[in-house]
C-alpha cells in the first residue's frame, strides 16, 4: 500500500471518527433539548397548578432538582424507620425503604396541600403603620431563634428587640414554635383584646426607622384570628360559617396577588384587608372554621373575591360601586330584608354648612363657596356613584364610592341610628347610600346638610347581619352564601 492509499484510509478513518463525534454531539443535543422542553413544560404546568393553588398558598416545585433532594431527604427519614424493623433480605429492606420513602413524601405533599400558610404583616398600635420602634414578644411554649445565633426561649421567657440588635443576621431573624398550640403575646402592640397573641412563626426584618415583623401561620390558624375579628362570635353559628368561607376565600385571593411579596407578607392585620386577631380568638369562631376546613368560594373554577360588609341598606351592590372595567360575574345585586332590624340599618348625620365647607377645601383648595351639592349619578341598588359640588371655582365630580364616604368624613360628628342610639362618627361615612338635604334658617341662608342613609359599608357582596338573620330563620351557610354570591360553588382548597 503506497502512501497516497494510506493517506485516503487515514482521511476516511478521520471523517468517519467526525461523523460519530457529530452523531454524538446531536444527539445529546437532542437529549438536552428535550430536557429542557421537558423543564419548560413541566414549569408550565407548575405554574398553572401554582395559579390554581396559588390562593391556598401551595408551591409546587419548579424543577426536578428540588423534587430530588426533598425525595433525598425524606428517603433518609423512611429508610431509618424501615431498617428498624427489618429482618429480611437487604433486596426487601430496599424495596420497603424506597416505599417507605414514596409513602412519606405523598402524606407530605397532601399536607402541603391541606395546610398552605399565609404570611401576615403586623402593624403597630392603632394600624398606623409597618415599622415597630421595638418587637417584645412573651412566649407560650418554647421558640427557637434562627439569626445572628441559634437560641431557645422557654415557656413564659420574653424577647425584646430592637433595630440595633446582635441578633439579626442579615438583617433579619426567624422564630420557629415547636408545636402548633404554641403562641407568642405581642407585648409592643396593642389591640382590642389587649396585648395580641399569635399562633405560628415570626420573621423580624431590620429595616430604616426599626423593625418589621411578619407573622407566618397556617390558613386555618390565621382564620382562627380572622373569624372572631369581623364578626362577633356571639352570632349563629351557620352565619359565622359562611363568614369563615368568604374570609378563607378573600385570603386565598390576596395570597394569590400577593401585593405585599416586597416587605415579605401576602397580607397585613388590619381593615385593608382582614382584621386579624384584633379581638382574639372564640370557641365557636373556631368552631366554624374548622367545619367549614378548606371550603372557598369558586365561579369557573377559580376562588371568588369575597367581599363582604356589615349591614344592608335593603340592597347589596356589585362592584360597579368601584367604577371597575369588567365587573365580577358573580357579584349580584339582591334584596336584603334579614338586617333590617339592625341599628345600622338606617342612620342620619347633620353638618354644619362651615364643617361642610372644610372638608371640600382639604380636597379642592381655593374653594370658599358651595353653590351646590347634588348626588347625580346612583346605582341600582341606590349607592350615591357620582357626587358633584358646584363651587365659586367650578364644579367637581367624585366618582369613587371611597372618595365620596372620604370626603364626608363624620369624624367626630354624632350619627343617629333607626334604634334612637346616637354614636361617633369616622374617618368614612357609614355607606354611600344616602341622600342629602340642605338645610336652611328662615331667611333662606344654608345652614348646614343632613346626610340619610343607611347601612353600614360598601355594600358588596354578603351581608354578615344579612347572614346573621338568615341564620336565625334557619338557613345554612350554604344557602346564605348562594343568595349573596352569582355561579358560584364550593370547593376545596386541596382539590
Amino acid at each position: 500500500m503506497d502512501w497516497k492509499q494510506k493517506l485516503k484510509w487515514k482521511m476516511l478513518i478521520i471523517l468517519l471518527a467526525v461523523i460519530g463525534i457529530l452523531i454524538v454531539w446531536q444527539a445529546n443535543r437532542a437529549g438536552v433539548r428535550r430536557q429542557e422542553v421537558y423543564r419548560t413544560q413541566s414549569l408550565q404546568e407548575n405554574m398553572i397548578k401554582e395559579n390554581e393553588r396559588a390562593s391556598a398558598g401551595v408551591t409546587l416545585p419548579a424543577s426536578s432538582t428540588d423534587d430530588t433532594e426533598e425525595k433525598g431527604q425524606k428517603s433518609a427519614e423512611a429508610s431509618g424507620d424501615t431498617e428498624a424493623q427489618a429482618d429480611d433480605t437487604a433486596d426487601d429492606t430496599a424495596q420497603d425503604s424506597s416505599k417507605g420513602a414514596e409513602d412519606t413524601e405523598s402524606e407530605a405533599a397532601a399536607a402541603k396541600v391541606q395546610e398552605p400558610e399565609i404570611l401576615v404583616l403586623l402593624m403597630t398600635d392603632g394600624y398606623k403603620g409597618y415599622t415597630h420602634q421595638s418587637v417584645k414578644l412573651q412566649f407560650h411554649g418554647s421558640y427557637h431563634l434562627l439569626g445572628s445565633q441559634e437560641m431557645d426561649y422557654a415557656d413564659g421567657e420574653t424577647l425584646e428587640l430592637t433595630a440595633d440588635s446582635p441578633l439579626f443576621g442579615d438583617g433579619k431573624l426567624e422564630l420557629q414554635a415547636s408545636g402548633a398550640e404554641n403562641r407568642a403575646t405581642l407585648l409592643s402592640v396593642e389591640r382590642q383584646q389587649g396585648n395580641p397573641a399569635y399562633r405560628g412563626n415570626f420573621t423580624v426584618y431590620q429595616e430604616a426607622g426599626g423593625l418589621r415583623i411578619v407573622n407566618t401561620l397556617p390558613l386555618e390558624a390565621y382564620l382562627y384570628g380572622v373569624v372572631p375579628s369581623e364578626m362577633p362570635a356571639s352570632y349563629h353559628i351557620e352565619a359565622l360559617k359562611a363568614q369563615a368561607v368568604c374570609a378563607r376565600t378573600y385570603a386565598c385571593v390576596q395570597m394569590q396577588k400577593s401585593a405585599l411579596s416586597d416587605l415579605g407578607a401576602d397580607v397585613d392585620d388590619s381593615v385593608a384587608y382582614q382584621v386579624y386577631q384584633n379581638g382574639g380568638e372564640a370557641a365557636q369562631a373556631n368552631d366554624a372554621v374548622d367545619e367549614t376546613k378548606g371550603e372557598i368560594l369558586e365561579s369557573g373554577g377559580q376562588p371568588i373575591t369575597a367581599y363582604y360588609f356589615s349591614t344592608s341598606s335593603g340592597k347589596t351592590s356589585t362592584d360597579e360601586v368601584w367604577e371597575v372595567s369588567a365587573p365580577a360575574s358573580y357579584l349580584k345585586s339582591v334584596d336584603c330584608s334579614y338586617d333590617a332590624q339592625e341599628p345600622w340599618h338606617q342612620w342620619s348625620i347633620a353638618f354644619s354648612a362651615e364643617r361642610m365647607l372644610t372638608a371640600i377645601q382639604a380636597k379642592y383648595a381655593g374653594v370658599q363657596e358651595i353653590h351646590d351639592i347634588d348626588a347625580s349619578k346612583t346605582s341600582d341598588s341606590g349607592a350615591v356613584m357620582n357626587l358633584t359640588l358646584d363651587t365659586d371655582q367650578g364644579v367637581y365630580n367624585i366618582s369613587n364610592e371611597y372618595d365620596i364616604r372620604a370626603l364626608l368624613s363624620p369624624d367626630g360628628l354624632s350619627i343617629t341610628r333607626q334604634d334612637g342610639s346616637v354614636v361617633k362618627g369616622s374617618t368614612l361615612l357609614p355607606s354611600a347610600y344616602f341622600t342629602l338635604e340642605e338645610q336652611r334658617d328662615e331667611n333662606n341662608v344654608l345652614t348646614g346638610y343632613v346626610i340619610s342613609g343607611g347601612g353600614y359599608g360598601h355594600g358588596v357582596g354578603l351581608s354578615q347581619n344579612g347572614a346573621k338573620g338568615m341564620a336565625e330563620a334557619g338557613m345554612s351557610y350554604q344557602e346564605i352564601l348562594a343568595y349573596f354570591y352569582k355561579d358560584v360553588e364550593l370547593a376545596d382548597i386541596a382539590d
